[in-house]
């Protein structure tokens, strides 16, 4: 799914949000992470309005992020910091 977001960035994000559970093995993958994290960070530096403000894109984002930090990812948990610092 990530290579077709650009062809429509919210719609995409919403569906892999639906595709990853908050509490499933996925997020725990290393080879998942090493794909959807630079999808993440990407958003975040390409389309910050869709992560930021709409509310439908912040909500995926958050529950994609959550679900990677959840499972103790690295990469997941610096971002969620950094992502969380842009609120305050």
């Amino acid at each position: 799914m990530i290579y077709l977001a650009p062809l429509d960035e919210l719609r995409i994000l919403q569906a892999i949000a639906r595709a990853v559970p908050t509490d499933g093995a996925y997020a725990g993958d290393a080879l998942a992470a090493a794909e959807v994290m630079p999808y993440l960070q990407r958003l975040l530096a390409e389309h910050r309005e869709l992560v930021l403000r709409d509310d439908a894109g912040v909500e995926a984002f958050r529950q994609v992020l959550a679900a990677f930090a959840g499972a103790g990812n690295e990469d997941a948990l610096t971002l969620a910091y950094t992502f969380g610092e842009v609120f305050r």
